[in-house]
């Protein structure tokens, strides 16, 4: 999503049998694909010709044992083939996905479509629809202001308050792929994103609140109203052609991104002072007050951020001998941003008793007002911002399995709209933020020995200038803080493994990535990069008894993390340390026919982690929250396929 307050690609909408298959590039792919890309690139396929009926259908269930949630899908799938050259198919799904905590449920429906025609020999034109529609039923995060120490016996715990939102999310594109000649074809595809959130009832409870001085307990925040609709439309152009020496790819993206986001919020709360000397300062008001306050404050802030983007990129892969070949190439972007945002502000402090008066200018107020005050403020900015990326990758093939590569890359991160202007108090000001750029240099090794045993590891170090940081979010008085930290680095060895056993029958998989994410430079330096396990290490094991059964286990290992860096003048104060956790799957397959069954175990061990954390005491509203992870759970399945 282009707001990046919510900015979480929606997964949850997308049925997992939707997908044909994914592809994993590692190492980089910023020149191919731009803005973001470091560490690699996930490609989830979701359309693939049918040239004879197909049809696939399943439903499957989980429970949650250690707390609650219970999960039940459906899912339906035909393909075939009409005619000559004409491949359709349709799909369907329906999720209704319980949380671990109590009250937290989500129900929703997924269609697709999808059509191929080949109208001549090496040409085909596609169309492609996908629309999801769900409810989304559930609680504010838990807040570390009722809970300071969170422990297994709180999975069950719902957060302080009610939410209950709608979400849609289409996705429409037109695709045409045709082979210019014998070597070359040329592959464009015109695409529409749709998704939007509806907060239809939204109200958090605050446990403890301050105003004006005043403490305030059970504060309900209501957020009813309030909407998040991203809409993307784009072309994607790519020539590609194999020479000779190689092959060569020329690219080209028009995509224009436009992020509406309006929070309506209203906070209302009751409070008791004794004595209090808070409000005898003001005009006509001498003395000190006790008695009940009342505070009502709303925020109505509609913001339109749009971004257009267009680059042109060019790739080559040059074999000098059948051993030695380079890749380089290079990506130009240029991003046009629009921001167009507003705030308005109305609330006061109010008194059920009096007598008390003030003055604001000549106009007196009831006697029951402490302090009233309405403010607003607009903001609006244009602007365009410049990358570009750099690759150069010279691989070795020293044997018919093996390969030795080095690899440099220059990628970049271009900001999201709504963090160019950052509101203080009536007026929007210029973030000034910096772009953000990093630096790759790697090393690998891949190989496959015996055609029993693959292997491949690498060495790397990123160097970031300017690296993104958001402290705080839209819903807090005070509102969102964008910067940058100075420099960062990321050093890291990544391995992986994965053997074949007695005839394939017993595979075994192995995988271990070490990172040191550190700040290097700025008023945060010697602190860690927020968010990035220090090292991550998994182990599987699967065995076929026969064609008909099949045991698997998979184990997770993820080392302990930093929580977001708190702020003071711009002096960094205190870090958090998420705890590192290790998680464990077991199942069992089946397979009769075209039937197939499974079933298993997730997090066997029942093993206590969190899914979110934000330890950031100054944003109690949306952030100063956990979310504990899932505990044990076991899954059934059941599928028929033709």
């Amino acid at each position: 999503m282009l707001d990046s307050s919510h900015g979480v690609t929606p997964l949850n909408t997308l049925s997992p049998n939707a997908i044909e298959s994914i592809e994993i590039l590692p190492g980089g792919g910023a020149v191919m694909y731009g803005n973001g890309t470091r560490g690699g690139v996930v490609n989830i396929i979701t359309q693939r010709r049918f040239d004879k009926p197909y049809f696939n259908t399943g439903i499957s269930y989980s429970d949650v044992i250690s707390s609650t949630g219970d999960n039940y899908n459906a899912d339906a799938k035909f393909g075939t083939k009409i005619g000559e050259g004409t491949h359709i198919s349709i799909g369907a799904a329906y999720i209704n996905r319980g949380g671990p905590r109590i009250g937290d449920r989500t129900t929703g429906a997924q269609a697709n479509f999808a059509l191929l025609h080949d109208f001549a020999p090496g040409h085909s034109l596609s169309f492609d629809i996908d629309y999801f529609t769900g409810k989304i039923k559930t609680t504010p995060n838990n807040s570390f202001m009722d809970n300071p120490a969170p422990s297994k016996a709180d999975r069950l715990t719902a957060g302080n308050g009610e939410l209950n939102n709608e979400q849609q999310r289409l996705d429409v594109s037109l695709g045409y792929v045709g082979q210019i000649t014998q070597n070359s074809k040329l592959d464009i595809k015109a695409f529409y994103h749709l998704n939007k959130i509806d907060y239809v009832d939204s109200i958090t409870i605050l446990s403890s609140y301050r105003a004006g001085g005043v403490p305030f307990t059970n504060v309900g925040a209501d957020q009813s109203g309030s909407i998040f609709d991203d809409q993307k439309a784009g072309l994607i152009a790519k020539y590609d052609l194999t020479h000779t020496n190689g092959r060569f790819l020329l690219g080209f993206e028009s995509v224009y991104n436009r992020g509406k986001r309006v929070m309506n919020q209203a906070i209302n709360g009751r409070g008791y002072v004794t004595n209090s000397s808070i409000f005898a300062t003001m005009p006509n008001n001498s003395g000190n007050y006790t008695g009940t306050v009342i505070y009502d404050h709303s925020m109505n802030i509609p913001f339109v951020g749009s971004k257009w983007t267009n680059s042109l990129f060019a790739l080559e892969k040059y074999d000098f001998t059948q051993k030695f070949s380079l890749t380089g190439g290079a990506r130009y972007e240029a991003a046009i941003y629009d921001v167009d945002v507003k705030y308005g502000s109305n609330g006061g402090l109010y008194s059920e008793t009096g007598p008390l008066f003030m003055k604001l200018g000549n106009t007196t107020l009831p006697s029951s007002v402490l302090i009233s005050a309405g403010n607003g403020a607009t903001g609006n900015l244009t602007m365009t911002k410049h990358n570009f990326a750099l690759e150069l990758t010279p691989n070795f093939k020293y044997s018919d399995t093996g390969n030795a590569y080095a690899k440099f890359e220059k990628g970049y991160f271009s900001p999201s709209p709504n963090s160019l202007l950052r509101r203080q108090s009536t007026t929007y000001l210029d973030t000034n933020l910096k772009q953000e750029d990093y630096y790759t240099f790697e090393l690998g090794l891949k190989d496959f020995w015996a055609d029993r045993v693959i292997f491949s590891a690498s060495l790397f170090y990123t160097l970031t200038n300017n690296e993104f940081y958001t402290i705080g979010n839209a819903h807090s008085a005070t509102g969102v803080e964008y910067g940058n930290f100075d420099r960062t680095s990321r050093v890291g060895l990544e391995v992986f493994l994965e053997q074949y056993l007695l005839d394939d029958s017993l595979r075994l998989s192995e995988s271990f990535t070490y990172i040191d994410a550190s700040i290097n430079k700025g008023a945060a330096k010697g602190y860690k990069v927020p968010y990035v396990s220090n090292y991550k290490a998994t182990f599987g094991v699967s065995y076929s008894f026969n064609r008909i059964f099949s045991i698997w286990n998979q184990n997770s290992f993820y080392g302990a993390q930093k929580d977001i860096i708190q702020y003071s003048s711009s002096v960094a104060q205190t870090q958090d340390t998420i705890p590192a956790y290790f998680l464990s799957d077991i199942g069992i397959n089946a397979k009769f026919g075209d039937l197939s069954l499974s079933g298993g175990v997730r997090n066997v061990f029942d093993n206590f982690y969190y899914s979110y954390y934000n330890g950031d005491a100054s944003d109690t509203i949306a952030g100063y929250g956990y979310l504990i992870g899932q505990g044990r759970s076991y899954f059934l399945e059941a599928r028929y396929t033709f």
